[in-house]
């Protein structure tokens, strides 16, 4: 077996961005894992521009409760002012007008992540975000999660992912329910099944990025992991964690 953390990300709004430019930054259909190594580097109180290296050696299994639904807020700089006080141009004058940014965000969606690895990572993993240093905000920092984000420890974590709570209403009149996971790996017993695509969300030094292959697999599990949300979803997990 090996050592393994359960951790759930749920927000009115998240954002995953990746390598972008220009005014339009958008967000990937789930947590990238530059944004998931982040998050743990932050609550370990780790600055801006450390060496993350050695969290290369985790790995991530994301299961979608619910994939949430694309959202596009106007980001504007500089609007309403002179043009004394508008946004500062390279050659060091002024733009004069204001400057309009396309914000794109996942509204109501809902993750539940596997992070697999080296024993003494996952210990120190799980004590930052017991105690984290830096508050973890999901993308953005005007995205703060709305339920804990460390939810338990496990010897198997990418197997426990099938067994606890979907953050989601269960489907009236159904026994089963189709779920997606992403995983760094092939599935359980298709070992030899080619990627689905590549990713383009590996850190490097330097805040660039190199890409990795990603397999996305559809599951049916039992419809009576849904528990809904609010205090009925966090209820079931308060039960899950104290069920030996």
């Amino acid at each position: 077996m090996t050592a393994g953390l359960l951790l759930h990300l749920s927000a009115p709004l998240q954002s995953w961005g990746g390598p972008q430019g220009g005014r339009v930054r958008d967000t990937r259909p789930h947590p990238t894992r530059s944004a998931l190594t982040g998050l743990i580097a932050a609550a370990q109180g780790r600055p801006r521009g450390s060496d993350l290296t050695d969290l290369d050696q985790l790995r991530y299994t994301v299961r979608v409760d619910r994939p949430g639904q694309r959202l596009m807020d106007f980001h504007t700089v500089g609007g309403g002012y002179p043009k004394a006080r508008t946004v500062t141009t390279a050659d060091g004058g002024r733009r004069g007008e204001a400057l309009i940014f396309e914000d794109w965000y996942l509204a109501d969606a809902a993750f539940t992540i596997a992070v697999t690895g080296p024993h003494n990572l996952i210990d120190q993993a799980e004590t930052a975000l017991r105690n984290p240093v830096f508050p973890p905000y999901l993308g953005r920092r005007s995205c703060p999660p709305d339920t804990p984000v460390l939810l338990t420890t496990t010897t198997d974590a990418p197997a426990a992912l099938e067994r606890v709570p979907l953050h989601r209403p269960a489907p009236p009149g159904q026994d089963t329910v189709t779920v997606t996971f992403i995983s760094e790996h092939p599935p359980p017993g298709h070992p030899n099944l080619p990627p689905t695509r590549k990713v383009q969300d590996v850190p490097l030094p330097g805040r660039t990025w190199t890409t990795r292959h990603v397999w996305e697999t559809r599951r049916e599990l039992p419809a009576d992991l849904c528990k809904g949300r609010g205090t009925d979803y966090l209820n079931a997990l308060t039960q899950y964690r104290a069920t030996p």
